[in-house]
């Protein structure tokens, strides 16, 4: 995996201790998840049996990494692309306590760098896992940098809607962020891959970005629930 650390990175000396206490108050709040896993693939199709690019709202990445580490199991080296701010930094210590693996980047600072290391990590074997509507928004759009990873990488997108019974919704941030409440039920619905082929036009990646945007329409609050059979 490579490394990103750069002058581009941005962080302070609080970032790092700020990300293991944040670590810990998620893993506290996501071990008491019910955790449900739905792949419209079929009983067959588990994750982390094969690389890809695993597509999910920027609002509902409170939970995944918790349960995607009981789900891969070792198999493959799961990364995400994180930005290359404070935050950012934060957050690649949370993964990092999760045995996540980081690519620092976003289109605001390090795109193309960060673009080359995800190819990188992909090609090294592992999977990522992007936020298309992130970092900024605006909400629930998908922008074109995870059309463009499957399309050069070859590696299918996996919509992973993500459905929580009972939470709490920062309505003031941006992407009205979801937090679940204790003890709630969470359901991650594995979807139906979406191949995208090389050397698409612009008009094409269009529609690629609309389809993963219904694909992951059933993960937004802003939509309705999942309706899945208990």
């Amino acid at each position: 995996m490579p490394t990103t650390d750069s002058n581009e990175v941005r962080k302070k000396w609080w970032t790092v201790p700020l990300g293991h206490i944040v670590w810990f108050i998620m893993a506290c709040f996501c071990a008491t998840l019910r955790k449900r896993i739905v792949s419209l693939e079929g009983p067959d199709d588990k994750m982390g049996d094969y690389q890809c690019v695993i597509a999910l709202w920027h609002n509902r990445v409170f939970s995944p990494m918790h349960v995607f580490r009981y789900l891969v199991k070792g198999k493959l080296t799961m990364c995400i692309l994180t930005s290359a701010s404070k935050d950012g930094t934060m957050l690649a210590t949370v993964a990092k306590n999760y045995g996540v693996r980081s690519v620092r980047g976003s289109s605001h600072r390090r795109g193309a760098a960060g673009f080359r290391d995800m190819m990188r990590a992909l090609n090294e074997g592992g999977m990522m896992c992007l936020t298309p509507d992130g970092p900024k928004g605006p909400r629930y759009k998908c922008r074109p940098g995870v059309v463009r990873l499957a399309s050069m990488s070859g590696f299918p997108i996996i919509p992973a809607c993500i459905d929580y019974s009972s939470y709490w919704r920062i309505n003031k941030a941006w992407d009205g962020f979801v937090i679940p409440k204790p003890f709630s039920r969470v359901t991650i619905t594995w979807g139906k891959k979406i191949y995208v082929p090389a050397d698409i036009t612009d008009e094409q990646q269009a529609e690629y970005c609309r389809m993963v945007e219904q694909a992951l329409a059933h993960g937004s609050p802003d939509f309705g629930p999942l309706e899945i059979d208990n």
